[in-house]
C-alpha cells in the first residue's frame, strides 16, 4: 500500500510552482493534441461566417471567436505555468478537450438554436479552470494571491453561463458578454495587484513572461488559422460542379494570400518572444487576438471568392476581404514592435530604421512601399494599407457582370 501511494504521487503530481517553470522546454505532443481540437472549433466558426456574410454574421463571429480565443489562451497558459508530465495534467487536459469538442458541436449555430449547448459546454470548461486554479493556490503559496481572483472570476463566469440558459436571447448573449468582459479585464487587475504589492510584483512578472514554448504555441495557433485560408480555398473549389480557368485563378489567388500571410508572420514575428516587461508581454499576447481573428475572417472571404469565381462578388464579400486583409497585414508591425527586431529584418534594412518599419506594419518589398525615412505610427501604416485596398474596391463599384478573362476575374475578385 505504501508503494502504491508512492507511485500514485509520482503519477498524480501537484501543480507545478511558477518558480519551477523551466526557462527552456519543447512543446509536448499533449499540447499539440490539445490545439488539434481548436482546429475543428475554429473551422466551425469560420464556416458559419462564410455562409453568413452580413454585419450581424461578422459581429457574431467576432464575439464567439474572442470567447474561443480566450479559452485557448487560458488552457495554454495554465499548462505553461503549472503543467507536468504526469497523469493529472493529461486527465485535466483531456477534460478540457471534451468541453472544447462540445463547443465545436454547437459552434455553427451558437447564437441560434445551439446557444444552450454552447453555453453548457463553455460552463463545463470554466468549472475545470475553477478547480485547476483553486488547486494551484493550495500547492503554490506564492501564486495564491494571483490564483484566487482567477478562481473567483471563472466561478462567477460559470454561474453567468448557467444563468444564460434560463433566459431567452438577447439577454442570454448579454450575460455571455458580461462574462467575457470580466475575463478580459482579469489580467489588468492582476497587474494592479503587483503594483500595490512589491512582493507580489515578482510573481506577476514570472507568470507574464513569455517562454520560447509559449511563443511556439502562438505560432501553432497562427498556423491553425492560416489553415482556414487554405481550407476555404479547397472548400470553394470542391463545391464546384465544373472546373474552369477562372476557378483555378481564383483558387491560386486564395493560396497566394495564405502563403503571403505565412511568409510575413513566420519571417518577422515567429519565434521572437516579446521584449522584457509586463506591459510588453501583455500587449504582445493580446495583439495576437485581432491578428488571428483577421486571418480566420480572410479564410471565410477566400471561400466566397473561390466559390463565386467568374461572378461579381457581393459588396459584403468585397468588404469582408478588404476589411480583414488590410488590418491583418498592418497588425504584423505592432506585434513585431513588442519583440526584438527580427534577424531577417536587420539583414534587409539599417538598424536605425527597424523599429520605424516594424511600427508601420510594412516591410521592404511588400506592397511596393519605399523604406520609411521617419517615424510612422502603427495606425498610420495600417491606414495607408487600408486606403490602397479601398481604392481597389472603388474601382469595381461600377463594374457589371462582364468580367470575362483572367484580367476581369482578378479585378472583380480583388476589388
Amino acid at each position: 500500500m505504501v508503494e502504491l501511494r508512492r507511485n500514485f504521487r509520482k503519477w498524480w503530481q501537484p501543480p507545478r510552482k511558477t518558480i519551477d517553470r523551466p526557462a527552456e522546454r519543447r512543446v509536448t505532443v499533449l499540447e499539440l493534441f490539445y490545439d488539434l481540437v481548436y482546429v475543428v472549433l475554429i473551422a466551425e466558426l469560420a464556416h458559419s461566417l462564410a455562409i453568413n456574410v452580413t454585419p450581424a454574421g461578422v459581429g457574431g463571429f467576432a464575439f464567439l471567436f474572442v470567447i474561443v480565443w480566450w479559452a485557448w489562451f487560458n488552457g495554454t497558459s495554465y499548462h505553461e505555468l503549472h503543467g507536468n508530465n504526469d497523469i493529472r495534467t493529461r486527465v485535466f487536459t483531456f477534460l478540457q478537450m471534451f468541453t472544447v469538442a462540445a463547443m465545436a458541436v454547437f459552434a455553427h449555430d451558437a447564437l441560434g438554436a445551439g446557444s444552450v449547448g454552447f453555453a453548457l459546454s463553455i460552463t463545463a470548461f470554466q468549472l475545470i479552470l475553477v478547480y485547476l486554479w483553486w488547486r494551484t493556490g493550495i500547492y503554490d503559496p506564492d501564486h495564491r494571491p494571483l490564483s484566487r481572483p482567477y478562481t473567483l472570476v471563472y466561478l462567477f463566469n460559470a454561474l453567468l453561463y448557467i444563468a444564460s440558459v434560463l433566459v431567452a436571447p438577447p439577454w442570454r448573449f448579454t450575460l455571455w458578454g458580461i462574462a467575457l468582459i470580466f475575463s478580459l479585464t482579469l489580467p489588468l487587475y492582476t497587474r494592479t495587484m503587483g503594483r500595490r504589492n512589491p512582493a507580489l510584483q515578482e510573481e506577476v512578472e514570472r507568470t507574464t513572461a513569455a517562454s520560447p514554448a509559449l511563443v511556439e504555441r502562438f505560432d501553432l495557433l497562427t498556423i491553425i488559422v492560416i489553415g482556414e485560408v487554405v481550407a476555404g480555398t479547397i472548400r470553394g473549389v470542391a463545391g464546384q460542379d465544373q472546373l474552369s480557368w477562372t476557378l483555378g485563378i481564383a483558387a491560386g489567388l486564395g493560396m497566394l494570400i495564405a502563403i503571403g500571410i505565412w511568409w510575413i508572420y513566420f519571417d518577422f514575428v515567429s519565434r521572437h518572444p516579446p521584449l522584457p516587461g509586463i506591459s510588453e508581454s501583455t500587449r504582445w499576447y493580446f495583439l495576437h487576438l485581432p491578428l488571428t481573428l483577421g486571418i480566420t475572417v480572410i479564410g471565410a472571404a477566400v471561400f466566397n471568392l473561390v466559390e463565386h469565381s467568374g461572378d461579381p462578388l457581393s459588396a459584403g464579400v468585397r468588404w469582408l476581404l478588404v476589411g480583414s486583409v488590410a488590418p491583418d497585414f498592418g497588425l504584423h508591425g505592432p506585434v513585431n514592435a513588442h519583440a526584438p527586431a527580427s534577424p531577417r529584418l536587420r539583414a534587409v534594412v539599417p538598424a536605425r530604421r527597424n523599429r520605424d518599419i516594424r511600427y508601420s506594419g510594412h516591410y521592404p518589398g511588400i506592397g511596393g512601399y519605399p523604406s520609411v525615412r521617419r517615424p510612422v505610427a502603427a495606425g498610420n501604416g495600417r491606414a495607408v494599407t487600408t486606403a490602397c485596398c479601398l481604392r481597389d474596391v472603388d474601382l469595381d463599384q461600377g463594374a457589371g457582370g462582364g468580367t470575362n478573362g483572367s484580367s476581369g476575374l482578378i479585378r472583380s475578385r480583388l476589388s
